[in-house]
């Protein structure tokens, strides 16, 4: 299974505008789960994860960081982070 930590704050405005795409994403997929992550409740894992700046999103698979990714995404950008390593695996098999 995949999980998406999606690192955000209430006061972050590219936050703000990821947010409605993050929660549709999760309402019709079930490929990745985004897990929301408050950087101003969670130091620890901001620290852990050494977020710089917000948004970030940090795809694993199986509990492995497989790519992570920085900034306001589109709706399109979050889908081929989710499909990331099927998109790794098809190249390789060519």
């Amino acid at each position: 299974m995949k999980t998406i930590y999606y690192f955000t704050a209430d006061w972050c405005a590219p936050c703000k505008r990821t947010r409605p795409i993050v929660e549709e994403l999760n309402r019709e997929q079930t490929e990745a789960g985004f897990q929301f992550i408050d950087a101003d409740s969670e130091i620890e894992l901001v620290k852990t994860f050494g977020i710089l700046s917000i948004p970030t999103f940090i795809l694993f698979k199986d509990g492995v960081e497989k790519k992570r990714v920085t900034g306001a995404q589109t709706r399109e950008q979050l889908e081929e982070l989710i499909k990331y390593e099927e998109t790794i695996e098809e190249d390789i098999q060519s």
